[in-house]
């Protein structure tokens, strides 16, 4: 493995995932809802936003286009990512997003005049995969990027979450790096070993229970993310109080979690345990405790320079504005998080979306709508980490960027590319999406005679050298005509309109 990649797997390339939380009202919501000044409150104008370690660049494209007042910077190593993200922001005519290929270490030396300083900067999937020299260099990095008043978003694997996959990912390492063999297969066989292992009764399944169901999950998930989970040179679930310390290199003081639900912790936890949490004086050694408590694996902090607590009867969360998405259909409505799962009463909720039917409001007016305010807040938190509502700090946005993104992501999926996401501006954020359904938005734009999209859709997928399955077998004649059809009422009757809705088409 060459130096450059500092033991950073680089064999598949970076999948083409977004992520909410990365969006920049996610982050100044959580923040706002903790009791924090966010960013975009500041007053100060012209928002900038850096991404290091940015991927395929797809998810700060897709972004950008939703927020056209704000310029971003996404930083990647890989040349290959790099060309990707020039070329995607190109065809999307997106003029507030560039992409800089350069190494951490170099930056940490160094920070470029040219690149300024940020509002808002984020990594994903980085900081927990990388050797302790480049977390300190993203430390310095981090120092020199933000503004006073600055946000960061960091996410890694945490502790203790993740004890129990130590072993497999070790030997699965250990494997991948004595074989010449592609890193999905080394993966393969590493889970073939583990379950012979389990069928042996090795003692090393008594000693970590969980760790049977999570090596048996493996053969569900993407190769691509398998290998870029896994198969790093340097694999490190961290403890928060440690990543917390690192941080405090770059003047970062925690602010919120950006997975709502965590902020009503330790709250929802059971008493005896809160009475446990609440003996813990010192707050970095607390959350390790909570993290105990709910076994916690993955953590998404959001981390400011400057954190600034607002005045109690400045403008704050009440004034954030709820936006329908998906109304739960039952009586109750069950949300998962990373401590349990929650089930909402119709009660609660209903009142809720009946007032939404009229447009978004904001949080103050549907805490009127019950004599349990903090329970409406609670619900609110739990339906916006569900997706059935999304909580903004601005509704006013320009569509056509993120509708011109769309169109050229849907052109690039009839070509082939591995796009499922649509920009929907209207709540700054994405929208998850089948290919089929980006290539019937791509036909639509040539053609929106609905008759003929069936057909047109086999078409384009036997170009593709794919057809269309059912139950995980390809159909074709009369029955792929069915599924096509089936397919194209679908998008048409259920999603289109949801999307026109939120800005990501016309």
């Amino acid at each position: 493995m060459s130096d450059w990649t500092h033991g950073y797997n680089i064999e598949q390339g970076y999948t083409y995932g977004v992520y909410r939380e990365l969006a920049p009202d996610w982050m100044d919501v959580c923040a706002m809802l903790a009791g924090y000044v966010a960013p975009s409150e500041a007053g100060q104008g012209g928002l900038r936003y850096l991404e290091l370690g940015c991927g395929q660049g797809f998810g700060l494209c897709l972004i950008a286009s939703a927020y056209l007042d704000i310029q971003f910077v996404g930083v990647d190593f890989s040349p290959e990512h790099i060309a990707h993200a020039r070329g995607l922001a190109r065809s999307a005519g997106l003029d507030n997003v560039s992409f800089v290929e350069a190494d951490f270490l170099d930056l940490a030396r160094a920070w470029p005049a040219e690149l300024g300083r940020f509002d808002y900067a984020v990594l994903h999937g980085i900081y927990s995969w990388v050797p302790a020299e480049l977390r300190h260099a993203i430390v310095a990095c981090l120092a020199e990027a933000l503004v006073s008043g600055g946000l960061a978003y960091l996410s890694y694997n945490s502790m203790p979450g993740w004890a129990v996959m130590q072993p497999f990912q070790h030997i699965a390492a250990r494997l991948h790096a004595k074989s010449a063999a592609p890193g999905a297969q080394v993966l393969g066989n590493a889970v073939s070993l583990f379950q012979r292992l389990k069928a042996g009764k090795a003692a090393l399944f008594d000693a970590l229970p969980g760790l049977s169901a999570r090596v048996d999950g493996l053969k569900d998930l993407s190769p691509n993310y398998l290998v870029q989970e896994y198969l790093h040179s340097n694999w490190t679930p961290m403890w928060f109080s440690e990543v917390a310390e690192e941080m405090r290199g770059a003047k970062l003081d925690f602010v919120a979690s950006a997975t709502l639900p965590e902020n009503l912790l330790p709250a929802m936890l059971p008493e005896p345990v809160r009475a446990v949490i609440g003996e813990v004086a010192d707050p970095l050694a607390q959350q390790d405790v909570i993290d105990c408590a709910i076994n916690q694996s993955f953590r998404r902090d959001l981390l400011a320079r400057g954190r600034r607590k607002r005045f109690p009867n400045a403008p704050g969360a009440a004034d954030l504005l709820v936006h329908a998405l998906a109304r739960p259909a039952g009586e109750t409505v069950a949300i998962k998080t990373s401590f349990g799962e929650f089930t909402l009463r119709q009660q609660l909720y209903a009142p809720v979306f009946d007032a939404l039917e009229s447009g978004p409001k904001r949080i103050s007016a549907l805490l009127g709508l019950s004599t349990e305010q903090s329970n409406v807040l609670q619900a609110l938190i739990l339906l916006a980490h569900g997706g059935h509502v999304a909580i903004l700090k601005d509704c006013a946005r320009v569509a056509s960027p993120a509708q011109r993104f769309n169109k050229a992501c849907a052109a690039a999926v009839l070509a082939g590319a591995p796009y499922n996401y649509l920009a929907a501006p209207a709540i700054g954020s994405a929208l998850t999406a089948r290919d089929v359904d980006l290539m019937l938005l791509a036909l639509m734009a040539e053609d929106s005679e609905r008759e003929t999209l069936p057909t047109r859709l086999l078409d384009a997928l036997g170009k593709l050298g794919r057809k269309l399955l059912a139950d995980g077998t390809p159909v074709e004649g009369a029955e792929a005509q069915r599924l096509a059809k089936d397919l194209v009422n679908d998008v048409v009757v259920n999603r289109l309109p949801l999307w026109q809705k939120l800005g990501a088409v016309d």
